[in-house]
């Protein structure tokens, strides 16, 4: 971390004041240490492994991204596939999501999923990831890097050709669209957020756009 350079956001407009104090209760730390398989080696060195309440490092931040996806749904704790997407992201997350890692990146991604026979299976999240956007994008992100951890990878460069294909950008607008539509424990600045981020992914990453905006 000593080598990355960044700057914090406002705190009140990234929601980090909103979600930072929610994480920083052992139970919950404890739980998605585990749950998304956190290594101390992959926190440490400025990323926030020994100041996981501190909303202006990477770890507090990703932890709020973590807690927005677990609990935003008016159904929690009932995680049923048969549900939407936002009662079972948390689910799909953990349990596909090999390990969480930081790392600064090169300013070309927010994160990036290794998975298959001959790979190391991991998720990456960058500096961009941390501090480019607010805590109910970080969940969608979570969510999105997820998907290709199933298997699934973007099958035009970085975008997917069409809604039909079902790709992570797809359960990315949903997560966020839902989240807007009916998320808890949130503001209306999120859903805001939410929904903004969703219209933007709709309109520039599909090779064939979806014919819809949220």
């Amino acid at each position: 971390m000593a080598s990355c350079t960044y700057s914090v956001p406002d705190l009140n407009a990234s929601g980090d004041n909103l979600y930072g104090p929610r994480i920083c209760w052992q139970p919950f730390i404890d739980w998605a240490w585990n749950a998304f398989d956190f290594d101390e080696g992959d926190w440490d060195d400025g990323f926030g492994y020994d100041s996981v309440c501190d909303n202006t490092k990477p770890l507090s931040r990703t932890m709020s991204g973590i807690w927005c996806l677990t609990y935003s749904s008016p159904n929690f704790p009932r995680e049923s596939y048969d549900g939407n997407i936002l009662e079972w992201g948390c689910r799909f997350a953990r349990n596909h999501i090999d390990e969480l890692d930081a790392r600064c990146g090169d300013g070309s991604a927010f994160a990036r999923t290794y998975w298959g026979a001959f790979a190391d299976d991991r998720t990456q999240l960058f500096l961009s990831f941390f501090y480019e956007h607010g805590v109910s994008n970080r969940a969608g992100t979570i969510l999105h890097e997820s998907r290709h951890a199933d298997g699934k990878g973007h099958n035009s460069g970085n975008n997917d050709s069409n809604w039909a294909y079902n790709g992570a950008w797809r359960w990315h607008v949903c997560w966020l669209a839902w989240f807007a539509h009916e998320g808890i424990n949130t503001s209306v600045a999120m859903k805001t957020q939410a929904t903004q981020r969703a219209n933007n992914i709709i309109n520039s990453r599909f090779v064939e756009h979806p014919g819809f905006n949220v």
